[in-house]
């Protein structure tokens, strides 16, 4: 069997995230937006006065008929907290963005529990997932949720909280504790039964944003009670904190990552596989690839599949699903995402 091939590519996705290694690399694109794209359909065309599933799905299944990737994220996808007050925009050719934070002045917070975050966009996405299920059960689904820190950091404003931090030990700790809870919400509403696994996208967890030992103070803890949580619900997590993790001196800090029990790892920019295989062989899931930003978005195709070679040179025969470095979003070259997971199978097509 050709690699890329074969009957059910979620069942493949899944056991290489449980730990045994395949030649038939699975891909996981994390498509959060790209799949407007692939459609041609306004942002505000699916985030309107209701949140359009039918035409979500319509564009992540049509991504991934163009791209053939193995699993999805199941909903064109927004952080936005509006349940919880504050603005999004939705720029009709644009990503969504948070204008207002809910949270920005603290009082706000003690109007509303986590469980809120059910709200009717969240409906909306859920139905996305469900439909995308019924129409491609081959493809594993993952939920695409906020990390603890970079959910606190929707919800008060980034740089708000790093002056928190700093001056309000207290403050971070409601916030983190709040966004915990907003965590486990998604992850029932969703991932009851909508979802494989839960990715966790943690930009703002993260060891050069916060520092090394306010990172294990403050985000690792939330890591692991999400996990283990998760864990009690069936569903494997994925971790993805950006910052640098990869060399020698950071090994301890790669390994508290690891020790949360998280069942993948996903390296972002300016990381080694080499340095991260170090701790993550024989632990859990290595995940991550090329520079989403400096190759992926700007190519050429000669250098997409030479970076792609790079990396499989290390990771093939690992326990490894390929990804790029981040999320892909619209504005993202359809044809250059195409010629990366070309460039992968064509790779184990020739390894295996």
């Amino acid at each position: 069997m050709r690699a890329g091939e074969g009957p059910d590519r979620r069942e493949l996705f899944l056991s290489v995230l449980s730990g045994t290694p395949s030649e038939d690399i699975p891909v996981f694109l994390r498509d959060l937006t790209l799949g407007l794209d692939a459609l041609d359909v306004n942002t505000d065309e699916v985030f309107g006065p209701e949140y359009n599933a039918k035409l979500s799905a319509a564009c992540v299944l049509e991504l991934q008929r163009r791209i053939g990737h193995d699993a999805v994220v199941g909903s064109i996808h927004t952080y936005s907290l509006e349940a919880f007050g504050g603005t999004t925009v939705y720029p009709a050719k644009g990503i969504p963005y948070m204008s207002d934070p809910p949270f920005a002045d603290l009082d706000s917070m003690e109007r509303y529990v986590p469980e809120d975050i059910c709200d009717r966009l969240m409906e909306g996405m859920r139905e996305s997932y469900r439909i995308v299920r019924k129409k491609a059960p081959h493809l594993a689904e993952i939920m695409n949720v906020g990390g603890p820190v970079n959910t606190a950091g929707n919800l008060r404003g980034l740089e708000t909280l790093m002056m928190d931090v700093i001056l309000n030990p207290d403050v971070v700790s409601g916030l983190m504790a709040f966004s915990e809870g907003v965590i486990r919400s998604t992850a029932e509403y969703i991932g009851t039964d909508c979802a494989d696994a839960l990715f966790l996208a943690a930009a703002s967890d993260n060891p050069d944003m916060l520092g090394l030992e306010e990172y294990k103070r403050i985000s690792l803890p939330h890591v692991k009670s999400i996990t283990e949580f998760c864990h009690g619900m069936g569903l494997p997590v994925i971790f993805h904190p950006h910052g640098l993790f990869s060399t020698g001196d950071r090994r301890d800090v790669l390994k508290a990552s690891l020790d949360t029990g998280v069942d993948g790892f996903q390296f972002a920019e300016d990381n080694t596989p080499e340095g991260i295989l170090k701790e993550t062989r024989g632990k859990c899931c290595v995940m991550g690839g090329l520079d989403a930003f400096n190759v992926l978005l700007l190519g050429p195709d000669e250098r997409i599949v030479r970076s792609v070679d790079s990396v499989l040179d290390v990771l093939f025969g690992e326990d490894y699903i390929m990804t790029c470095s981040c999320s892909v979003n619209r504005g993202m070259p359809l044809d250059n995402v195409k010629t990366m997971v070309d460039a992968a199978r064509a790779y184990c097509g020739r390894s295996s």
